[in-house]
């Protein structure tokens, strides 16, 4: 057990599959105090100050009150499909340019923003209406009820959602940025609370994404539980899929051409 005159840093992460690899062993660092939460509930906690690094919404990174994200290190991303940030299309929608109305996950304020862009730049929707969803119903089910168009998700829940509603069409917002603007796409990284430098922490999250990554295999296994054609799908999301690695110029670039509203 951590003592508490060892803790150090204030780090939070999302409780999602796709963060594992890079926070490896955090939870054990004599160090680190870690905590899980949404990324919509990290942004807070950033801006508030109660942590001081978060693997949270690359979003944070824009607007008028910005915090720095640490560039140089490992990030969330895709350079194509992601399969845990989606866009579900009611059945009878053939197309995002069909939407009218969509209901935008609660706790990702990077997949909403990251909608609401395609929807403008992709695909000629600028009109569509967000909507808000209860944090924790059934959004399908809401949406089915209420007429709404489209639901959109992020991590774990996106991709059980994809298997539990088969007869709506999933567009994965990975692939749609990457035709888009032939740019990987940065969903999270190691965002700092406002006055916060990385400095000797670096160390550590390096050192925890580099034993993470050796072990996606097993972590794909471990959340797959017995499931053979799932741990197969889930160990291509995480070693192929995902890109964990990119070049600090791919990432500013990516914010960049995100920064256009």
């Amino acid at each position: 057990m951590k003592k508490s005159s060892e803790v150090r840093w204030r780090v939070g992460t999302v409780p999602y599959l796709v963060a594992r690899p890079l926070t490896f062993g955090l939870a054990e660092h004599p160090q680190i105090d870690l905590l899980e939460a949404p990324p919509s509930e990290l942004a807070s906690m950033l801006r508030s100050g109660s942590l001081d690094v978060a693997l949270a919404s690359s979003v944070l990174a824009l607007g008028s009150t910005p915090l720095k994200m640490w560039a140089d290190g490992p990030v969330i991303a895709s350079d194509g499909p992601i399969h845990s940030v989606l866009l579900f299309l009611a059945p009878g929608v053939e197309s995002p340019n069909d939407v009218h109305r969509w209901y935008a996950d609660p706790f990702s304020r990077t997949g909403r923003r990251l909608t609401a862009w395609l929807m403008k730049h992709a695909w000629n929707n600028e009109g569509a209406e967000i909507l808000e969803v209860p944090a924790h119903a059934d959004a399908f089910e809401i949406a089915a009820a209420e007429g709404v168009d489209a639901v959109q998700l992020i991590g774990d829940p996106a991709l059980l959602a994809h298997q539990a509603n088969p007869h709506w069409t999933a567009v994965d917002l990975g692939s749609a940025w990457k035709e888009a603007t032939h740019k990987p796409f940065v969903f999270a990284g190691w965002m700092q609370r406002k006055g916060f430098e990385i400095g000797a922490l670096g160390k550590i999250l390096e050192a925890a994404a580099e034993a993470g990554l050796q072990k996606r295999q097993v972590l794909a296994q471990q959340a797959a539980a017995g499931d053979d054609a799932q741990a197969a799908f889930l160990t291509q999301y995480l070693c192929e899929d995902l890109r964990y690695r990119l070049q600090p110029s791919e990432v500013m670039a990516c914010l960049e051409e995100f920064r256009v509203s």
